[in-house]
């Protein structure tokens, strides 16, 4: 595995660790402004899937994206490591995302990682890792307590 530095000029990557620093630009501000530099990184074929739902295509997968970031008023990840081996890229995250009727409206901070296969230069296999109940149960007021309970229960 290799470890992709921040700033590196292209000439020196492999194509999963281009990818993988596309993937890093196209998602520091996720937005509908901006899917269709989403859009390019992946394949017809994709595959994605996170904590909540699992989409084939990329027609589906851009219909989830634009459902789910249009509500938002601000979405943007802050990589922390990203390693390839040649064809797999693996990315920890955190989200840093708005919703007005989440968390009052308050920034939702949700740490997570994402598994990338690639082929050609694009993406067919997506899988998000992260804590749906840090991302939204605990974000809405009355459940929210609820889950934190539970979670502060569990630890005892």
């Amino acid at each position: 595995m290799t470890q992709v530095p921040e700033l590196t000029s292209a000439s020196h990557l492999t194509s999963a660790d281009y990818l993988a620093e596309r993937v890093k630009q196209a998602y520091l501000t996720l937005s509908t402004g901006n899917l269709d530099v989403v859009e390019s990184l992946y394949s017809d074929d994709v595959y994605f899937e996170d904590p909540s739902h699992g989409v084939q295509g990329k027609t589906e997968l851009l219909k989830y994206f634009t459902n789910t970031v249009k509500n938002l008023q601000h979405c943007s990840f802050k990589f922390h490591q990203t390693m390839t081996n040649g064809s797999d890229i693996f990315m920890a995250w955190t989200m840093f995302a708005r919703h007005p009727r989440l968390n009052g409206g308050d920034t939702i901070r949700v740490e997570g990682s994402s598994y990338l296969k690639t082929r050609n230069g694009k993406i067919y296999y997506h899988r998000d890792y992260f804590d749906m109940g840090a991302m939204l149960y605990e974000q809405i007021p009355l459940l929210g307590a609820i889950v934190v309970n539970i979670k502060e229960r569990l630890g005892k």
